[in-house]
């Protein structure tokens, strides 16, 4: 990286520092205005607008001073650690940095006014940061500024993100959100017969996620050993997959991409290396990428070796086996990430097209056919029709959402140019300062790939029931993260065999790295969940007694939501119902699946079940201007209509967002 001068440093700090502080005092005034605050009848608010003001104002100041002659002695002023004598005195503002983020943006009164204000948030963020900055040059004044920086950045953005799931490790017994309880739900269904006393069908969706999530079933475990254990396999997962990608660039070591006895700088410095790790950790959670499609990534990096074919053969095809029992659109990737593997480490070399690409076009079509067979065979195996598993491909296409919207207020496909905009300026960087490296055929695949994968990835993410962040962008984010490791590090083949030499960047083009991993990671409030255990275990006690009560009478019980209650022993003599689970619902809905919602409406009209168990229901159609509105219609005219047309509600806990409803007598009545 190529280190900025003195005063182009610090111009930085003082430039970014002046925008965070009027942004946030822009945030603050229009929080005003939304609360119906008047700001000058209201000292506290005029205070804290004063205080930005006055401190954005001599930043300004001081931004202007740089370009004068007393530029150096402002730059003396600023850096007060150079009067210090290093030692213990920097560890205290390093910890205050590396924590002070967390701990404001976890205070009850913070989140309460201002947990959503973005630019207030990244200016405290930015302070910290800078508090940090300066304990980092007082314990190791051989460190560069804009080193220290970099380093309290990602130290603190990566610290907020492993915080930031934590909290819902609780033993609060119902569902946190959404679709919590289908978490702990689809993995029981693996275990069955020892759990429920006999064999129900498999999970549709996602069946390699879920049975991940089964290990805490073989324990018999409470529901916060699960939740504990869905955090940390998402972080050892995603974690594994950074020293997958690190020994694969040979980070620390000679690289595999060179031809024996060639050599290539490596990163000797052990604190660069793991400012690497961190930043290529806080990518992975960009999207993020969902846990269980980690495991082929891994599989692939860690066991493609470019001269042992009959290894690769091995490695394509398990991790194309794995994705058969996850995701359709993942068919292709163990292949295609071997295929970029491939381009990057082996010189075209005066090869014929055919020649060249031969063995990574056997690779896509025997591991995407494998991806294919082994589907097939879940579904055999699974006892659920294999129409409901290609429900996606007949789901709707929500096209405004690639474009600013109520859903994803920055939109689908100006969030993935931006995310990868500094990426993609780092490859062109480099291609063009080592010219002739590349043959135009490797870089035309690399590039073809990029396309294609961006294109797909986009076409998922329009899906009804996507688009709301960047998740389904994640195969064309693990081979852009791949290439640009490969390029910015040296660590590809170039045409003639000698050794590549990695290209400095300008520092801002590092600067621009950081932006989108970071804002990432530190979005979330942190908060501890509370309850009151004693009228939780009053909520439990109310459900066993209408249970009894329907089981007295011979009836049927349908939990649409809370399902782990009876996967984890918390509710007594429910017999399970497989059909109509919440999760199950929706993609039925969203897919207008009609044979699956006619059985549905059917039982509805039936009054089939003497008691359901649901979130509470209301029939609220949503215009397009509010999130997720399509999604809400699904449910609200495919479902919840159907509910409420035959039954009623009878018995409504607000505080854990749970209904019970019966069959209408009577009349029935529909909203």
């Amino acid at each position: 990286m190529l280190q900025p001068t003195r005063p182009a440093f610090w111009r930085f700090v003082l430039l970014v520092t002046f925008l965070f502080t009027v942004l946030a005092g822009w945030n603050l005034i229009d929080l005003a205005r939304r609360l119906n605050v008047q700001i000058l009848e209201r000292p506290a608010w005029l205070g804290a607008l004063s205080v930005l003001g006055l401190f954005a104002g001599i930043i300004l100041l001081g931004f202007a001073v740089s370009f004068s002659r007393a530029g150096d002695k402002l730059c003396g002023l600023l850096e007060i650690p150079s009067t210090v004598r290093p030692g213990q005195i920097g560890i205290l503002p390093i910890v205050v940095a590396l924590f002070g983020f967390s701990i404001v943006t976890a205070l009850s009164g913070f989140k309460r006014i201002l947990g959503q204000e973005d630019w207030v948030r990244i200016l405290i963020f930015w302070v910290f940061s800078l508090l940090g900055m300066w304990g980092i040059k007082v314990l190791r004044k051989e460190r560069t500024w804009l080193n220290a920086l970099i380093a309290i950045v990602l130290l603190q953005a990566t610290i907020h993100l492993l915080l930031s799931y934590w909290p819902s490790v609780t033993a609060y017994p119902f569902a946190l959100g959404w679709s919590e309880t289908s978490r702990y739900y689809f993995p029981s269904l693996f275990l069955s017969e020892n759990i429920y006393g006999q064999k129900y069908p498999l999970p549709i969706l996602h069946p390699t996620l879920h049975l991940l999530l089964t290990p805490p079933y073989w324990l018999d475990a409470p529901l916060w050993l699960h939740r504990f254990w869905q955090v940390a396999i998402r972080y050892l997962l995603l974690a594994a997959a950074v020293p997958a990608v690190m020994r694969r660039l040979a980070l620390s070591g000679r690289s595999p991409a060179l031809a024996p006895g060639a050599s290539v700088a490596a990163i000797q410095n052990k604190g660069l290396y793991w400012l690497v790790a961190l930043w290529v950790f806080l990518f992975l959670f960009l999207g993020p990428i969902y846990f269980h499609l980690v495991v082929p990534v891994i599989l692939v990096l860690v066991g493609f070796a470019l001269r042992d074919d009959r290894r690769n053969w091995f490695v394509i095809l398990l991790a194309s086996a794995w994705c058969g029992w996850s995701r359709v659109n993942w068919y292709p990737m163990p292949a295609l990430i071997a295929a970029t593997l491939y381009v990057l480490e082996t010189p075209f070399n005066g090869k014929s097209l055919w020649q060249y690409l031969w063995k990574p076009a056997l690779w896509g079509i025997a591991g995407t056919l494998t991806a294919f067979l082994f589907q097939r065979l879940y579904i055999a195996i699974s006892g659920v029709d294999s129409q409901y598993f290609y429900t996606s491909v007949a789901s709707d296409l929500l096209w405004y959402r690639l474009l600013p919207n109520a859903t994803f207020s920055t939109g689908l496909l100006p969030a993935a140019i931006l995310t990868s905009l500094p990426m993609w300026l780092a490859m062109h960087l480099v291609v063009r300062a080592d010219k002739g490296a590349f043959h135009p055929i490797r870089l035309l695949l690399l590039i073809a790939a990029f396309v294609a994968l961006f294109i797909a990835c986009l076409f998922v993410s329009l899906k009804i029931g996507g688009g709301a962040d960047l998740h389904n962008m994640d195969a064309y984010f693990v081979v852009l993260l791949i290439v640009f490791l490969y390029l910015v590090f040296a660590r590809y083949a170039r045409e003639d065999f000698t050794a590549p030499q990695p290209v400095p960047l300008h520092w801002l083009v590092v600067v621009a790295l950081l932006i989108f991993p970071v804002w990432a990671a530190i979005q979330p409030n942190l908060g501890f969940i509370t309850f009151d255990s004693g009228r939780t275990r009053s909520v439990l006690a109310n459900l066993q007694e209408r249970v009894d009560q329907v089981n007295a009478q011979g009836g049927e019980v349908l939990f649409i939501t809370q399902r782990h209650l009876m996967a984890m022993n918390m509710l007594d003599g429910v017999t399970l119902v497989p059909e109509y689970e919440r999760e199950d619902l929706m993609e039925m809905a969203m897919a207008g699946n009609e044979v699956y919602l006619g059985q549905f409406r059917r039982d509805m009209e039936n009054q089939r079940f003497a008691l359901i168990v649901v979130d509470p229901l209301r029939f609220l159609k949503f215009s397009s201007r509010r999130s997720f509105a399509e999604e809400n219609n699904a449910w609200v005219t495919r479902v919840a209509k159907h509910i409420l047309c035959n039954y009623r509600e009878e018995v409504l806990f607000p505080e854990d967002d749970i209904a019970l409803y019966v069959p209408q007598t009577g009349e029935r009545k529909c909203p």
